[in-house]
């Protein structure tokens, strides 16, 4: 009878070890990904200026412009699917930020007024 060679793992127990705790890792940092809260973000909008005028925002998160002029005011990136439609004196329009990128919006109806907002 002939003898075969019994054959020898590739891995160690160690190695074992150090690719379950580098699973975890990586599980542990997808948990906590997913569990961050969004958040709400506010612009007022006064003196027909945008406060803050470029805002930095996380996916999911909710910008909120307040309208504290006595005009209506609109929050508007042509073609980004940005626009608050217009938003009447002392009411306030919303947006969730859905896409990345960076979008820079205007007022329909005062186009001098101008603002950025980045979702990262």
């Amino acid at each position: 009878m002939q003898r075969t060679k019994s054959r020898q793992s590739v891995c160690s127990p160690r190695s074992y070890v150090l690719i379950a705790v580098a699973g975890v890792s990586v599980l542990s940092a997808c948990a906590r990904g997913a569990e961050r809260e969004q958040r709400t973000h506010t612009v007022a909008i006064r003196g027909f200026q945008y406060a803050p005028a470029s805002i930095t925002v996380e996916l999911g998160d909710t910008v909120v412009w307040q309208n504290q002029d006595i005009v209506p005011h609109t929050a508007t990136a042509e073609g980004k699917g940005l626009d608050t439609g217009s938003i009447g004196a002392n009411a306030s329009g919303r947006y969730v930020a859905r896409a990345k990128g960076t979008y820079a919006y205007d007022c329909a109806f005062h186009p001098t007024m101008k603002g950025t907002l980045v979702v990262r």
